[in-house]
């Protein structure tokens, strides 16, 4: 879909490269995603807008042109920094199956449990239909990546003869993924002590453990 932001458009924009010697702000960047986010959340994609995202954020529409080639990258790459990667790193390297679980289950629950997150994954789930583009570059270049992290854990754990070997990593990874985003959008649990309590039940239930 080709967005149309004005004077010359974000397109060409993106095209021309920053003068050397003129590193990029960390300070920028995150004030840029942050407004980018807040906007996406309260207005949806149609409201996040790139002179919208500079006033919020304080900065000129170059400094973001300059950026991102699309307002959708801008806003994939907001939802990840907005999603955190607390679960991320806890699945990394399994010690034991009880306490991988555990750590699983209290990083997920922060995840899940904090500010508008519940707002945010129903913004993106909602913008399939009008804007499939920016599901497939937020599932493309973060999405996927996280879930080969919690792919290769799963893989670690199996190796180690801490969860079963019969089990489907995959499947598992879509069973926890869709009960969690059926409880949270569904039915609207989303404070950090019932998610934790429900995925550790949930866990449970699938019997992850090694039988003999």
């Amino acid at each position: 879909m080709s967005v149309d932001h004005g004077e010359g458009g974000i397109e060409r924009a993106a095209a021309r490269k920053p003068r050397a010697g003129r590193p990029r702000s960390p300070a920028v960047d995150e004030a840029i995603l942050e407004a980018a986010l807040e906007l996406f959340v309260e207005r949806g994609l149609d409201g996040v807008g790139i002179e919208q995202v500079a006033e919020r954020a304080g900065v000129a529409r170059t400094t973001v042109y300059r950026r991102w080639p699309s307002k959708e990258s801008l806003v994939a790459q907001a939802i990840a920094l907005g999603r955190g990667s607390a679960d991320e790193k806890v699945v990394r390297d399994p010690t034991s199956r009880r306490s991988t679980m555990k750590s699983v289950a209290e990083a997920l629950a922060r995840t899940f449990g904090a500010g508008d997150y519940r707002k945010m994954v129903a913004r993106l789930i909602g913008s399939i239909p009008d804007h499939p583009e920016l599901m497939a570059i937020y599932s493309r270049t973060y999405l996927i990546p996280r879930r080969k992290i919690a792919s290769d854990a799963l893989e670690l754990a199996r190796a180690q003869g801490l969860i079963r070997e019969d089990l489907d990593g995959d499947i598992l990874l879509d069973l926890v993924a869709g009960a969690l985003m059926y409880r949270l959008l569904i039915f609207g649990d989303s404070s950090e002590k019932s998610i934790r309590g429900y995925l550790l039940k949930l866990l449970r239930e699938l019997r992850l453990e090694k039988t003999n």
